[in-house]
């Protein structure tokens, strides 16, 4: 997501501990020696907006979620067909909304694959979209309900399999939403949705959706960033094969076009002007979308999988940086071995991209094949980098690539499951460091981490579980909690059933739900049949906030030389 400034600091237990808990959204992970960070500033979001669950009251923040500041476009002669809604949009304020997890509906008609076109020119880009949808199975039929910011998203032609659509009477805007009604879909049968927006990246100043970012154009869309793209339905449960990104910019300031996926081809244009298609042919939610025009220098390599494929990287950064990236395509060599050994996992691409930007302001994203990271978390200069510098590197590149497994082939369902690919991502990097360095040290770096930040987060006004009931602003998910106790409560399953049994439960968490959206609970119960085990009572980790208090007392025999310890909770 976003990074924006903030209105508190957060208090470090120490210096050493002070990376931990930077998320997407704004730098809420940054409580560890192992950055496996998102973004650089350090605050508490959940200062600006409400988290609640059925354990705790409501949370009133200190001052309310910050406003979004607006895209506003130059005026031209295109007719826009949402200028209606965003003049009505800038004369009212709209009163925040509280989502509840019990609330969630499975789309009535979901897009199973879509063509994207970008037009990138001086301060204005056109996205042209091509979406394949039909009726989700086994789900009553209803309108389709696609996101949009109108005030950064222009929407000119909206069409359904060649035919344009009639306001009012085959769709609606709405504050944030195109409704295309149901009598225009077809109920039974695949249709083509074809639209055309224009953006302007130059003044999203938000950083969500696509943006420029110094001399380069990139994006984020996590958590609900691409709604600020294109007309979409922008939820985790919405997996689409994205099988053509077609991005068209000028060659001389632009020379690098990246997106997710495979490059299929490139060419060049009239006037100086070139192009490049990429296809991602696993389906993927939208908030996993990512896109890169630049003037970047890269380092490559090989990697070659478990599976005898031949994967090309290739980490990508400013020109002046190129010197420093050696370590970080040596930490993305030992990731992808290490995930091969440890749980079977191969990558499935036939590319891996890094790009490492200075003004990039998100500390890293996980978007499939097409990692963007800030320099702080990729460069390292052999002369003057430290220990903790090569630590950092390897914990966040460690991080992003097994997100490609727990977070892109499985994702969330929804936002309330977060803690679903961001706490088992974290405890799986955990690992990985303590075994590239020592598991000993790393253990307890970890817990002093978990002390100083997320254990006084559960002892104040905004503690909350893993997986919250409500919010208003899912910027306020990315907390310790859901990340750093995440972790721990992920560590339990392997406590309890043996890192053996904790192996078979993954196994069968992949087989299951390889290329879906799903729920903690879906986790938990691959655990339990995995090993033939009740863990119904462990749900209630999920559900319950606080840290638990055990209280201990011991006595000892010395007639017999025994000791017996007590333990309560």
């Amino acid at each position: 997501m976003r990074f924006q400034a903030a209105a508190l600091s957060l208090a470090l237990a120490s210096s050493n501990n002070a990376r931990y808990f930077q998320s997407k959204a704004f730098a809420v992970r940054s409580f560890t020696n192992n950055a496996r960070s998102r973004h650089q500033s350090l605050f508490l979001p959940a200062t600006f907006g409400l988290l609640s669950s059925s354990n705790t009251n409501t949370f009133t923040s200190a001052t309310k979620a910050m406003s979004a500041q607006s895209c506003s476009s130059s005026s031209n002669s295109r007719v826009i067909l949402n200028s209606a809604v965003t003049e009505a949009e800038s004369t009212e304020t709209s009163s925040p909304k509280e989502i509840f997890r019990t609330d969630y509906k499975p789309l009535p008609f979901i897009v199973s694959d879509v063509k994207l076109e970008f037009d990138i020119r001086d301060n204005l880009t056109t996205v042209k979209s091509e979406m394949i949808i039909g009726p989700n199975s086994g789900v009553a039929s209803g309108d389709l309900v696609l996101d949009g910011d109108e005030t950064c998203v222009k929407l000119l032609a909206l069409e359904i399999d060649g035919k344009a659509l009639v306001e009012g009477q085959d769709y609606l805007i709405q504050p944030g939403q195109l409704i295309i009604k149901a009598s225009a879909l077809k109920a039974s049968d695949t249709c083509v949705l074809s639209t055309v927006v224009e953006i302007i990246p130059e003044e999203n100043t938000q950083l969500s959706g696509f943006y420029k970012s110094g001399p380069m154009y990139c994006s984020q869309c996590e958590a609900m960033g691409f709604r600020r793209i294109t007309y979409y339905p922008d939820r985790p449960d919405n997996m689409a094969t994205f099988s053509s990104v077609r991005i068209e910019a000028d060659e001389a300031n632009y020379p690098v076009l990246l997106s997710n996926g495979n490059l299929d081809s490139t060419g060049a244009l009239e006037n100086g002007r070139h192009y490049a298609v990429w296809s991602d042919p696993f389906p993927k939610p939208s908030y996993l979308f990512a896109i890169v025009a630049g003037n970047l220098g890269s380092i490559k390599d090989t990697f070659t999988t478990m599976g005898g494929k031949e994967v090309q990287l290739e980490v990508f950064s400013e020109k002046e940086n190129v010197g420093k990236l050696d370590y970080a395509m040596e930490s993305l060599k030992r990731s992808m071995k290490w995930d091969e050994d440890k749980f079977g996992l191969e990558y499935d691409l036939g590319i891996y991209n890094i790009v490492a930007v200075n003004d990039f302001n998100m500390g890293a994203m996980e978007n499939k094949g097409l990692n963007v990271f800030n320099t702080a978390y990729v460069l390292a200069d052999p002369v003057t980098a430290s220990d903790l510098d090569y630590q950092r590197i390897e914990g966040v590149i460690g991080h992003e690539y097994f997100h490609n497994w727990t977070g892109n082939r499985v994702t969330c369902r929804d936002w309330f499951q977060l803690t679903l690919k961001e706490g088992l991502t974290v405890f799986r990097d955990q690992e990985f460091s303590g075994d590239m360095n020592s598991n000993a040290v790393k253990r307890i770096e970890d817990v002093k981490g978990l002390r100083g930040g997320q254990f006084n987060e559960d002892a104040g006004p905004m503690s909350h579980p893993i997986r919250p009931e409500s919010y208003i602003s899912m910027d306020n998910f990315y907390t310790a909690t859901v990340y750093s106790k995440g972790a721990e409560v992920i560590r339990m399953y392997q406590t309890l059933l043996t890192p053996e049994g904790f192996r078979k439960g993954m196994d069968l968490y992949f087989e299951r739900h390889d290329g879906s959206a799903v729920t903690c609970d879906d986790f938990r119960a691959a655990m339990a049949d995995a090993n033939d085990v009740d863990l119904d009572q462990f749900a209630r980790w999920y559900s319950t906030n606080g840290t638990p208090v055990v209280t201990y007392s011991g006595s000892y025999d010395a007639g017999t030389g025994k000791y017996t310890l007590t333990l309560t909770q």
